[in-house]
């Protein structure tokens, strides 16, 4: 019985033997597959998350970009607002100086007007006549380069704006009747674009 039980354990042991020498190559290449399959997953694992952490980099990235893009174009708003409140406060600044010493002036130009007005045809000609003449062009010449103007006045409608009458005069002509017939004195208007200053009215006399 012993002889037997024996010749069954080595038979046993033996078809295992033969059954693992047979099926060893199958299992190495099963295995090797499998490993090659977890090395490939594992390889594609890693790209993947590599590809998430650029993707991250690139959104981070842009993410500063559009706030970088945001600030420069609040400090380029800021900057141009700051410049021309500053080019305003220079343009203003200009304007202020210069009607400030144009008013010195004005009513000199208005005395040499009231003197060629009295000077009769013949001492206009005369070399104080036309000396007189050229100092007065020259002094509106002068203004007109400041952008100062004088007022129109004869033969238009008064304008409260620019024109103050300072009395009424009898005309035979029914079309200055309501009308400035003449200029008591001569105003004169600071021009800057669509910007217009009044420095002094036109004193005048309506026809009536």
């Amino acid at each position: 019985m012993t002889d037997i039980t024996n010749q069954n354990i080595q038979n046993t042991e033996n078809l295992a033997h033969e059954v693992e020498t047979q099926e060893t190559p199958e299992l190495e290449e099963m295995l090797e597959e499998i490993k090659q399959k977890d090395e490939e997953e594992s390889a594609h694992s890693d790209l993947l998350s590599q590809i998430k952490d650029l993707t991250d980099q690139i959104k981070e990235k842009e993410e500063i970009a559009k706030n970088s893009q945001i600030a420069y174009l609040h400090l380029k708003s800021d900057f141009d607002i700051l410049q021309r409140q500053t080019e305003q406060k220079i343009q203003n600044a200009n304007r202020d100086a210069i009607i400030t010493v144009a008013k010195k002036f004005l009513p000199l130009v208005e005395n040499l007007r009231k003197s060629l007005l009295n000077l009769s045809s013949e001492q206009q000609e005369t070399p104080m006549g036309k000396g007189i003449k050229m100092m007065y062009d020259g002094f509106l010449k002068n203004l007109e380069s400041l952008k100062i103007e004088a007022i129109p006045a004869v033969g238009l409608a008064p304008d409260p704006q620019f024109h103050e009458p300072v009395s009424m005069q009898a005309t035979e002509d029914e079309a200055l009747k309501g009308k400035i017939i003449q200029e008591f004195e001569q105003g004169f208007v600071f021009k800057d674009g669509e910007e217009t200053l009044v420095l002094i009215p036109s004193k005048v006399i309506i026809g009536s």
